[in-house]
């Protein structure tokens, strides 16, 4: 038995550092590093399971694979890597080199991912992605409030006294946050969750309110009279630290808390009890999810919830803060991308990708290269996505199943798994660097995206501007933390968080604005809400939100066994609702939106609200799963994200 330490990097806040055991070079068992100060000893569910259901798994694509006539065909990597450079060179030729999209998915994101930029630079800038389907709205508030988005420690909410998490369900999708915010309990502190979804947080919960979806930024505007009429406010942080307040006051006269208690349906005694706690019981912190992003107008929320910690004095103190995500990237150096050598980059916007593949010109996207990531279950309007893959001439994809994208594809190159490579990975959960260290040789022919990039670079006569093993790139890469005094061979033997990451963010009272205080928000625009569902033709037709979250048993479309095709999509609908259509639990019924529909069956569920329908993200369109075929294809205000939650739907009988 021989152990080696690597670490997960799957689409996911925890990024644990893992213990792999072999036994007769065979990974026997995956277990969780006691020395890392997040992970703790222990994994998800999903990690412990890996190894059957994802590495050894007889699904698992290990060899290169072509289509002929609608059927795989496998080749070799000779083949292979011969048709892949003749289609780059075809369509660099024949339409110049911004034909060639490259999808860099959200699957695993490590330091050599930005090598693969490098690449595609190199043969003169390409189409690529900008904007977000997970953070962009979210960051794009924060960043017009303190200039940038930067989290407290998960260990500092150990200091909290209240913790307030809104629109987060770490119990299920942060086991390790989970973990922290229970030994702060044990410590005396009270927690309180904001989510319309009675989930496995909120059922831990002191106080739970479930507001009407959507309405986040209203039950915002309702915490922030309460406290300024109470008089909990920090007058002397806001004096002090604090830019636009008197606007920001003028905006909450623009309702009334009992409008405000009707727009979100929560009674103001509810209300009162919340700041009750949150605001007299210092520090509080607030922890902010991914659910508050997937409105058209999602940044303006983080912005109001920021307000609330300003106008308490919880910004800058220890057990305090508004705390959202890191920036995994941030750790390491882009230099090497070349990215400010390719002006002839072109850049797609990916909520709305299918829509520009189809409507760009001079020159139209003819070849699609696409590395983990699976945007026809993923992105938007998945019908319009499927068709704006099936338009282009050529589909690439690199990856380890034949997943939803892969059905479009016509060439298909088998990648290694972090269990196979050496690199490194941050993390938007936490402030650690782990090391990646291959724990056994590549299964079959399987491998990884750097030596793919760099034998097509050899064929295509730019070989040495790629050339390189993983650790001479890595330590270019990881120039900004060598530079912080921790070393390659160091980073490699274990992890290490970032030494000059901040426990506690802001606490010389200094933000990156261009006053150097925190801003408030000075209007509230919602005339582009009430335009957007004019555009989207809501009425009684279709009156129920859809709201799709991350399931326990898998992660973003990493569909962990056969079961997965078996049955229909289930959704969740409250009993009331099931009444009123005269719709029996269990039943199969269809679920429509003006985008399409999807077969469902329907459990009955009186712990969730009656104007939404509740069911998991991730699904496969080839399994009837995919809940991205109801979504519509949109950008939210700023940050360039896909606000999902704009979805609204029906449940109709089947006749």
């Amino acid at each position: 038995m021989r152990e080696v330490l690597t670490a997960c990097t799957a689409d996911c806040p925890g990024t644990c550092s893992i213990i792999a055991q072999v036994e007769d070079e065979r990974i026997v068992k995956l277990r969780g590093n006691p020395e890392h100060e997040i992970t703790s000893g222990f994994i998800c569910k999903n990690t412990k399971n890996y190894l059957k259901e994802r590495f050894y798994s007889d699904r698992r694509i290990l060899h290169p694979l072509k289509k002929e006539d609608g059927e795989w065909v496998q080749v070799s990597w000779d083949e292979a890597l011969n048709m892949a450079a003749s289609k780059i060179r075809n369509a660099c030729e024949n339409y110049g080199s911004q034909s060639i999209l490259y999808y860099q998915g959200y699957g695993a994101r490590t330091a050599l991912r930005i090598i693969n930029r490098r690449f595609f630079n190199l043969l003169g800038g390409v189409s690529t992605l900008y904007g977000s389907i997970c953070g962009g709205t979210g960051q794009a508030g924060q960043e017009m409030d303190m200039g940038v988005r930067i989290s407290h420690d998960p260990i500092d909410h150990l200091n909290s006294n209240v913790i307030l998490v809104w629109g987060r369900n770490p119990a299920v999708t942060d086991i390790h946050l989970w973990k922290i915010i229970i030994q702060a309990r044990r410590r005396g502190a009270k927690l309180v969750v904001v989510d319309p979804v009675n989930t496995e947080t909120a059922r831990r919960a002191d106080i739970h309110l479930q507001p009407v979806p959507g309405s986040d930024s209203f039950l915002a505007i309702a915490i922030a009279k309460i406290i300024l009429k109470e008089g909990f406010f920090d007058e002397e942080f806001i004096n002090k630290n604090t830019e636009y307040f008197k606007d920001y006051q003028e905006l909450l006269n623009d309702y009334s808390l009992n409008e405000l208690s009707q727009i979100i349906d929560i009674p103001l005694e509810e209300l009162y009890e919340l700041v009750r706690l949150f605001a007299v019981n210092h520090p509080s912190s607030i922890i902010l999810g991914w659910g508050l992003q997937r409105y058209s107008q999602g940044h303006l929320t983080f912005r109001l919830i920021d307000a609330l910690a300003a106008i308490t004095g919880n910004i800058g103190k220890s057990g305090g803060g508004v705390s959202h995500g890191f920036d995994e990237y941030g750790y390491f150096s882009h230099e090497y991308a070349l990215d400010d050598q390719s002006p002839n980059q072109r850049k797609l916007s990916i909520p709305v990708v299918g829509e520009e593949i189809l409507q760009v010109q001079y020159p139209p996207i003819k070849l699609l290269f696409v590395t983990a990531g699976n945007p026809l279950a993923m992105l938007a309007n998945s019908s319009k996505v499927k068709k704006a893959f099936e338009s282009v001439d050529d589909v690439i994809m690199v990856d380890h199943f034949l997943n939803d994208t892969a059905d479009v594809a016509n060439l298909f190159l088998p990648a290694t798994s972090f269990l196979e490579d050496e690199d490194l990975v941050g993390s938007y959960g936490h402030n650690w660097i782990s090391p990646i260290n291959p724990v056994t040789k590549p299964c079959g022919e399987a491998r990884s995206e750097l030596q793919i990039f760099q034998e097509l670079a050899v064929q295509l006569g730019f070989g040495e501007e790629m050339a390189g093993s993983p650790r001479e790139w890595l330590g270019k890469l990881a120039e900004p933390i060598i530079h912080e005094g921790i070393s390659l061979e160091e980073l490699l033997k274990k992890p290490y968080r970032f030494p000059s990451a901040p426990v506690t963010p802001f606490i010389d009272g200094k933000f990156e604005t261009e006053s150097g205080k925190f801003e408030f928000p000075t209007e509230l625009d919602f005339e582009n809400l009430r335009k957007l569902n004019e555009k989207l033709g809501l009425n009684n037709e279709f009156n129920l939100r859809l709201l799709s979250v991350s399931p326990r048993d898998w992660i973003g479309s990493e569909i962990p066994d056969k079961e997965h095709g078996m049955g229909v999509l289930e959704v969740q609908v409250h009993p009331k609702v099931l009444k009123e259509k005269d719709i029996e639990d269990c039943e199969e019924v269809w679920l429509e939106s003006r985008q399409g529909k999807l077969l469902v069956k329907v459990k009955e569920n009186d712990g969730l609200r009656t104007d939404y329908v509740l069911t998991h993200r991730g699904g496969w369109r080839k399994y009837n799963k995919c809940v991205n075929i109801l979504t519509p294809d949109l950008v939210s205000d700023q940050g360039n994200g896909a606000p999902y939650y704009e979805t609204f739907v029906r449940l109709k009988r089947i006749i």
